[in-house]
C-alpha cells in the first residue's frame, strides 16, 4: 500500500473541501495540503493544529499529489498530528469517532470533516510501513 506520510496515521476521517460558492476554494487543493486543523466545538479559529490529511482510494492507497482533489464531496483520509506532544496534552482526550472538525487555510474554513476511526492515536509513535 502507497502512504503520502512515513509517520503512522493518529485517525481516520471524512473530509469535503468547500466550494467556492461554500466560501472554499477557487480550485481544488492536492493531496499533501497542510491545512490547519480546529475542533467545530470550539469558537472559531480558537486553537489550531497542525493536523495534516492523507487522502486514500479505495485500495487503501494515497491519491496523487499532482490531481486536483475534488470539492463537495466526502473524501477519505489518515490524519496525522504532527506534533507529538499535542497527540499526548491535547488530542487523546478528545479524538473520538463522530468529533467534527474544520480545516483552515489561514483564518478561512476552506474543508468540514468527522472523525471515523482511531488508529494509532494512542500508541507509541511509530514510522508507517
Amino acid at each position: 500500500m502507497h502512504r503520502l506520510y512515513r509517520i503512522a496515521d493518529d485517525f481516520e476521517a471524512t473530509i469535503r473541501i468547500l466550494t467556492e460558492a461554500e466560501g472554499g476554494r477557487m480550485n481544488p487543493p492536492f493531496n499533501g495540503i497542510r491545512w490547519d486543523f480546529a475542533y467545530a466545538s470550539d469558537k472559531p479559529a480558537e486553537n489550531l493544529y497542525m493536523i495534516h490529511p492523507d487522502f486514500y482510494s479505495q485500495s487503501g492507497d494515497s491519491l496523487p499529489t499532482d490531481a486536483p482533489l475534488p470539492l463537495g464531496v466526502d473524501l477519505p483520509a489518515r490524519m496525522t498530528i504532527v506534533i507529538d506532544e499535542m497527540r499526548e496534552q491535547v488530542h487523546r482526550a478528545r479524538i473520538e469517532p463522530g468529533v467534527e472538525f474544520y480545516c483552515h487555510e489561514g483564518s478561512k474554513r476552506v474543508a468540514v470533516g468527522r472523525i471515523t476511526r482511531i488508529t494509532g492515536l494512542h500508541n507509541s509513535r511509530t514510522s508507517a510501513a
